[in-house]
């Protein structure tokens, strides 16, 4: 199996991926992307072969109100539930995105992970025996847990645009169109986001909220809050190496078996 992953919005001080040395170069390249009141449509130069249509839809604002209603009304009375449903409403807006950004409901999963040193992060696996060309998306954990809705948005739609252009992009010319063809906020059309981790308030939110885990369900409170099967670590080692999930039953699960997978969690 053929894989590559990108790392998004690094911590400032861990060690960053050096942008592609052609991007300055080659932003000016006059991608076509055709669009009218309803749709657009990125021409496949830009995609790669897991990067799904390019049939790219208008955002529904009435559907991103209610999914910022829903994000901004998660009950905090329980810091597992919290958590919990949070991740709920994460799952409907990555559907609804997968879906309106031309990607196959198939091909793509939605992962998290506990990390703040990075807030997003896509594999990308190559056609091989085992299916066609397709990922993951990994949210962290705090993403998850802030209560900036725009956060969220930013983080997925980053990580959302590499899904479409493909393991050798990174942050080039392509991404960026794609970024634009998408509807990123220019504030995560970027390598990384600074301006993620230098919010005071916001880390000590996220200070409170993981001592209201651990006070709740102990050091394995998040996975009483997010599914396991839906780990990076359970998915992926330390090394990014692709493991095989298995439940209590000795059942082994292939995480692109999106049903499968959430089923038994």
């Amino acid at each position: 199996m053929s894989f590559s992953f990108c790392v998004s919005c690094r911590f400032p001080f861990a060690q960053s991926r050096t942008p592609n040395p052609q991007t300055t170069f080659r932003s000016h390249r006059d991608v076509k992307v055709r669009s009218n009141t309803n749709h657009r449509l990125l021409e496949r130069d830009v995609l790669w072969s897991g990067g799904g249509s390019g049939a790219i839809k208008a955002i529904d604002e009435s559907i991103m109100l209610r999914f910022q209603s829903d994000w901004s009304a998660t009950d905090a009375s329980s810091a597992v539930s919290f958590l919990s449903n949070r991740w709920r409403v994460a799952l409907e807006i990555f559907r609804y995105e997968r879906a309106r950004v031309g990607l196959d409901e198939d091909r793509w999963f939605l992962g998290w992970h506990e990390k703040k040193s990075y807030v997003g992060k896509t594999y990308l696996n190559e056609e091989d025996e085992m299916g066609p060309a397709r990922g993951e998306i990994y949210v962290s954990k705090y993403a998850l847990l802030d209560d900036d809705f725009s956060t969220f948005i930013g983080v997925l739609r980053h990580e959302l645009a590499h899904a479409m252009c493909g393991p050798l992009e990174d942050h080039g010319w392509k991404w960026q169109k794609a970024c634009k063809a998408i509807e990123c906020d220019e504030e995560w059309v970027c390598e990384a986001n600074r301006k993620f981790y230098v919010r005071p308030k916001t880390s000590l939110m996220w200070t409170k909220r993981d001592g209201q885990l651990f006070l709740e369900g102990g050091k394995d409170a998040m996975f009483r809050a997010l599914p396991r099967g839906c780990w990076e670590r359970t998915i992926y080692d330390s090394e990014s190496n692709r493991t095989v999930y298995e439940n209590a039953d000795g059942l082994k699960i292939d995480p692109f078996a999106l049903k499968e997978t959430y089923e038994i969690l």
